[in-house]
């Protein structure tokens, strides 16, 4: 009897310490229910985003706007043909050359979406084929003056086309393949390969390689290869070009004028040569109103036509009025093609202070020409 009760003793305080346990676990249940919570546990793997990280996306991101506005402004094909918006430019040229003399031309480019027929179509002018990028008169020309381009597949990066020449009496079917990216912050590049087929010549493919430097907010160093092979080309015709893009703002502060600095080589492996050795520099600005440019390209040349003539120096310059429509749709595939962070520092009336990396425009907000329609 005696142990009977020793137990019971001992027992007691724990029963009422498990009517405690149980009282405060229907209070933290019942303070659970009426929203009560906790303080979560740190995370054991922390974000590893720091200002670093921050750096790194806000200088790429700068590099690539400041690229993408030269291509705009300046009317890169390869720009052009993906351009999300219908467009039309207008060029009234006269060209001088010391061998070749005068040479006057009126020509229509631009793309125009097809979107009754297909989204994914679009009727292109003149030499529009994406692959040009060389003012060289006399090299190879790609050019169609009408073609049909319909968009097969897209994603960030890469682009696959199917593409249709139609010239009078020729036609070009073929295929374009084009993959871009950026690397190490400044730097941006862009691979394009085209193969196609045309009566009278058979198949060629052209391969088109380019290389961008951001070398500050208005300024973009470009290296552009190309090189075409084909069963009637005089073996691999080729094209070197290195140009210095710059952009600023006239006295009025209102109109944009860039300048593009070049040195190209352009010729032939069978027989294998140099065609031409040439420098010169391009002037482009707006006038009067934004969709008005005028354009003024001096270059040196040192040339020969053929393997076995006498290289010579020679000029030319080329004077260039263009009339640039465009007309932005609805449907955006790229919201920030048009943008440029760095645009309000364009040189001559530009903030010292940086731009938000994070802040947005309207598609089109900065593109240097106007919403007009078509």
């Amino acid at each position: 009897m005696r142990i009977l009760l020793i137990a019971l003793l001992l027992l007691t305080p724990n029963l009422v310490l498990g009517d405690d346990l149980v009282d405060e676990s229907e209070q933290l249940v019942e303070d659970t229910v009426e929203g009560w919570q906790g303080d979560l546990p740190a995370s054991p793997r922390p974000s590893q985003d720091n200002w670093v990280d921050d750096s790194h996306a806000y200088a790429t991101q700068q590099a690539d706007a400041l690229t993408q506005w030269m291509d705009d402004y300046f009317g890169d094909p390869n720009y052009e043909l993906e351009a999300a918006e219908s467009f039309l430019r207008l060029d009234f040229s006269t060209d001088w050359d010391q061998d070749d003399g005068n040479n006057n031309q009126v020509r229509l480019r631009g793309k125009l979406q097809l979107p009754k027929v297909s989204r994914r179509l679009n009727l292109v002018f003149s030499d529009e084929s994406g692959d040009e990028f060389d003012s060289d008169p006399d090299a190879r020309k790609l050019d169609d003056n009408v073609g049909l381009v319909y968009e097969v597949a897209e994603d960030k990066r890469s682009r696959f086309d199917l593409t249709m020449g139609l010239n009078w009496n020729r036609v070009r079917p073929g295929v374009r393949y084009r993959f871009q990216d950026t690397f190490a912050e400044l730097y941006s590049y862009r691979l394009t390969q085209r193969v196609q087929w045309e009566n009278g010549e058979g198949f060629y493919a052209t391969s088109q390689a380019e290389l961008n430097r951001a070398l500050g907010e208005n300024s973009l160093l470009r290296w552009n290869n190309r090189v075409v092979y084909g069963e009637e080309t005089r073996g691999a015709e080729w094209i070197t070009r290195l140009s210095l893009f710059e952009r600023r703002r006239g006295g009025s502060k209102k109109y944009k004028t860039g300048i593009n600095y070049f040195a190209g080589v352009n010729g032939f492996t069978d027989p294998r040569y140099i065609k031409n050795y040439r420098v010169g520099v391009l002037f482009r600005r707006q006038i009067y109103r934004k969709f008005l440019f005028l354009e003024l390209e001096p270059a040196y040349n040192y040339r020969k036509e053929n393997e076995d003539d006498k290289r010579h120096f020679a000029w030319s310059i080329g004077l260039t009025l263009q009339i640039a429509l465009e007309r932005d749709l609805a449907r955006k595939k790229n919201p920030s093609r048009h943008k440029d962070p760095a645009d309000d520092n364009i040189t001559g009336n530009g903030s010292d202070s940086p731009p938000d990396a994070v802040s947005q425009h309207q598609p089109g907000a900065d593109s240097p020409y106007p919403d007009l329609p078509l």
